[in-house]
């Protein structure tokens, strides 16, 4: 991570090296495209040093397409060419089919990294897509200010595609879904202020340094297509490490984990590199939580599970478990299948996530009623629970991460996340583990001889993504430390 901000510094500081020459040149203009000017929004607090586009001959976008009927070496068209309609006649576009194009950031390849691939292929698993995989690896190399600017031709030049296509196929608007990250993010909402009525964007983490609080004219923004879905995952400032913007862009935004510090993202470089190889090993380790966002929205795309979000006003009203209902502004699948809840007004939705793939779960909320029993005094420990359904059996749950006192007579609630939908919930096997505490020695359990046991009254268990209430009663029943205690009664 320190590795990545350090390089961004840098390329900063290359760019003020040519700063004086860069001001005077403050318009450019290319054919086809348009004129590009570093003035008026694109110059502000948020972008102190203003660069203009790269001329097409030195990004040298290149447009790749996959169907069905050629899913691994599909033609690609050059975007300096767009106006060779012999060209466009080869990619043999069929009417109906719905357009998806891909759109990478800061630094990525479609030669080097493989999610581009995954995601396509995933696509392509789901429906019977055209599918465009926009390669601008020859214009988002350091400087990341120019990088930045760059964004904006290859925008046009998706647009420009986009408006051929509509006129010489037969497409429409809504046929097309544009989903970019990081830098590509903002590429596709320049590419969809040219298209009045595009069908859709998907923002993975749109990048924040130079866009953040930005005019929406300079980034993403609700008005750049039908619907704008964004998912947040690494929103911190800069100086916090963070990649991704903060701001709400779009209609619906999502924040994962609170859409920032993803969990399973510490920083492990022997294990990142071991598991992702060197290339792709040295981006996780210097941005993790930035590249989840295209995880997430690559496994949404054919994963069974729904990737379930609650809209929210907050981050901290999420972290006090204000927002665990549907009511209101209703749930939101996040991901491909976003667009199935179109909200009447521009709402944030919240939701967690495991710290590795699978990372979609079903979220429990699960109450635990202790007895009195025959004691006054509690034990200090950690619970635990599996949870037995009519469609599978979870893995065993650890409720609390950190030792609790267990008084008789309490009540105790947890919000946990399984990977499985266990459907219909039938019995639990609650268990618990004896921890010490050294300032109270009447509850030590040397050599395992004092046998500390709690008293069970009841265990609910709410399946929030179905809204489904099941209670089970105990009746008083104690479970000794280490001990599993089965629950399958209804109250």
């Amino acid at each position: 991570m320190h590795q990545f901000s350090l390089l961004l510094v840098l390329s900063c500081l290359l760019c003020w090296a040519d700063a004086h020459s860069i001001q005077k040149r403050s318009t450019v203009c290319y054919d086809h495209l348009g004129c590009f000017s570093n003035t008026g929004a694109f110059f502000s607090v948020q972008r102190p040093l203003t660069v203009t586009p790269a001329a097409p001959d030195s990004i040298r976008t290149l447009f790749r397409l996959y169907t069905r009927e050629d899913r691994t070496s599909g033609p690609q068209l050059d975007a300096r060419y767009l106006d060779n309609s012999h060209l466009i006649n080869q990619w043999m576009f069929i009417k109906a089919r719905p357009t998806k194009f891909i759109i990478h950031g800061f630094l990525d390849s479609p030669s080097i990294v493989t999610w581009l691939s995954d995601m396509k292929d995933e696509l392509l698993k789901f429906g019977d897509f055209n599918v465009v995989i926009v390669d601008w690896s020859g214009g988002n190399l350091p400087p990341y200010t120019q990088a930045t600017a760059n964004t904006r031709v290859v925008g046009a030049q998706v647009a420009l595609l986009v408006n051929l296509l509509m006129k010489n196929k037969g497409l429409a608007p809504s046929d097309f879904h544009l989903i970019g990250h990081s830098l590509g993010a903002h590429t596709a909402g320049y590419a969809g202020e040219r298209v009045p009525g595009l069908g859709r964007i998907s923002g993975l983490d749109p990048a924040g340094p130079y866009f953040e609080g930005t005019d929406k004219v300079v980034r993403l923004d609700p008005s750049d297509a039908l619907l704008v879905d964004v998912i947040h995952s690494d929103a911190e400032p800069l100086i916090q490490l963070g990649f991704g913007l903060k701001q709400q862009v779009g209609h619906m935004d999502f924040y994962p984990n609170l859409g920032h510090d993803q969990p399973g993202c510490e920083p492990d470089p022997i294990r990142q590199l071991t598991e992702y190889g060197l290339i792709e090993g040295v981006s996780e380790v210097a941005a993790c939580s930035h590249l989840r966002s295209y995880k997430f929205f690559t496994e949404s795309i054919n994963t069974p599970c729904s990737f379930q979000a609650f809209p929210c006003a907050s981050e901290e009203d999420f972290k006090s478990n204000k927002c665990q209902s549907c009511q209101g502004s209703g749930c939101a699948s996040m991901g491909m299948h976003a667009d199935k809840s179109r909200p009447a007004t521009n709402v944030k939705y919240f939701l967690s996530t495991a710290d590795h793939a699978p990372f979609c779960q079903y979220h429990l909320e699960v109450t635990i009623k202790l007895g009195q029993g025959d004691t006054t005094s509690g034990e200090r420990g950690n619970l635990a629970l599996v949870v037995k359904g009519d469609k599978s059996i979870s893995s065993k749950i650890t409720l609390n991460s950190s030792p609790m006192m267990l008084s008789p007579g309490n009540v105790y609630r947890f919000s946990v996340g399984v990977t499985t939908d266990v459907g219909t919930v039938q019995a639990v096997d609650l268990s618990w583990h004896h921890v010490q505490s050294i300032t109270d020695p009447l509850h030590w359990n040397i050599l395992g001889t004092r046998h500390p046991k709690i008293t069970v009254d009841e265990v609910d268990v709410f399946r929030i993504e179905d809204q489904a209430d099941v209670h089970l009663c105990a009746r008083s029943k104690q479970v000794e430390t280490d001990h599993i205690l089965q629950i399958t009664n209804t109250c």
